[in-house]
């Protein structure tokens, strides 16, 4: 019988060696290949020169990136699910506001291929599951918006950017009947934490599933009956937890 081949998006590294690479970190490799399926690198081919979305290009939005929408149309014929990844920051400009300060923004190749990629892999019903960066992409992709810095929405109490993330830092509570309650419980679930940006206002088709402790959205999942599942924390660092590992054998095999 066949792996699923499950797709995992690149981040392109800041510039320092002078050489360009695509990676994924290693956790997110052995959590797909743990739970049974196959990964499969998805580097951001765009049109894109490199560079990051300016004031222009708020006002007047760029158009379409046709050479990542095809080459996007090309992964999907070979893919049966989706991990979309963490990383730096996506630009505002994709959900119509002005950067915040402390926004750090991925190299905008990533971004757009990242943006037709969520959208294209939602349209057709493929599972998706989104970690941190990748739960807001989905929140970006079905038009919602991002909140860019955490202590200026709910403040300090919780250090939800804590740098320990192969361990469980802070509780989120999970709504019962949802997606996530039937893979990981419901009530109360320690999640590791490493983000400063979270889903402000929900996509189209979405509902918020987890919260933590001071209100930040922790979860989100569709409403249809694809799956589709966002977290804003990192299961792929914790996958020898039993209801961690659930989540990527869960896209793997949707019940």
């Amino acid at each position: 019988m066949r792996q699923p081949r499950i797709g995992l998006n690149c981040d392109i590294p800041a510039a320092g060696s002078g050489v360009e690479i695509a990676k994924v970190n290693w956790d997110y490799i052995r959590s797909v290949a743990e739970a049974g399926g196959l990964p499969v690198l998805l580097p951001p081919l765009t049109a894109a020169a490199g560079g990051h979305c300016g004031v222009d290009q708020l006002r007047n939005p760029p158009p379409v990136d046709t050479h990542a929408r095809n080459v996007v149309e090309e992964f999907m014929c070979i893919l049966d699910g989706l991990v979309l990844t963490g990383g730096r920051d996506y630009d505002p400009a994709l959900y119509g506001e002005p950067r915040h300060p402390m926004t750090n923004l991925l190299d905008e190749r990533r971004s757009r291929f990242d943006v037709a990629l969520a959208r294209a892999a939602i349209a057709r019903g493929m599972p998706v599951l989104g970690i941190c960066g990748g739960a807001q992409l989905i929140n970006i992709a079905l038009g919602g918006t991002l909140i860019q810095h955490l202590p200026d929405a709910v403040g300090d109490a919780i250090a939800h950017q804590w740098t320990g993330a192969d361990e469980p830092f802070h509780e989120v509570e999970v709504v019962p009947g949802s997606r996530l309650a039937a893979i990981v419980g419901a009530g109360r679930l320690r999640v590791n934490s490493s983000h400063h940006q979270a889903v402000g206002r929900v996509g189209e088709g979405l509902r918020i599933v987890a919260r933590a402790p001071d209100g930040a959205v922790e979860a989100i999942e569709g409403m249809g009956t694809a799956f589709l599942l966002g977290v804003q924390w990192h299961p792929e660092r914790m996958r020898g937890q039993a209801e961690q590992l659930a989540l990527f054998r869960a896209l793997i095999q949707p019940k």
